[in-house]
């Protein structure tokens, strides 16, 4: 399965259905289920700081739960798109109930076929 690491607060949003798209500078094809991988490293940018809080941003540096890939568009409506920005659109987050510490990568990854059993997600 592919797994994306996501710097806090931003992958606890991602896995408790409050954040619907990811800013990125560039477009992804792929489409489906990834693992949500929460970095070691926190987001310090000034937007953090008037980010909600939720049940998983105390995780760092663990898979906390997956999330679909649906679509990748420039103008999403969401209120987390940034104008000229990509905007991987996601949906149906399932949170893990124990995180799975791992090390992250950049990019979209490989995270082992077997390594998430489905009675670990909520």
């Amino acid at each position: 399965m592919k797994a994306w690491t996501v710097r806090q607060p931003w992958a606890g949003l991602i896995v408790d259905g409050i954040k619907d798209v990811e800013n990125k500078g560039f477009r992804t094809h792929f489409r489906g289920r990834i693992c949500v991988h929460a970095a070691l490293k926190i987001w310090s940018g000034p937007e953090a700081d008037d980010a909600p809080a939720s049940a998983h941003q105390i995780y760092l540096g663990a898979v906390i739960g997956t999330v679909n890939i649906v679509d990748c568009i420039r103008n999403s409506r969401s209120e987390w798109a940034i104008p000229g920005m990509w905007h991987w659109v996601l949906a149906e987050p399932r949170a893990l109930r124990s995180p799975i510490y791992v090390k992250g990568r950049l990019g979209l990854w490989d995270f082992p076929d077997g390594c998430l059993p489905l009675r670990h997600l909520y």
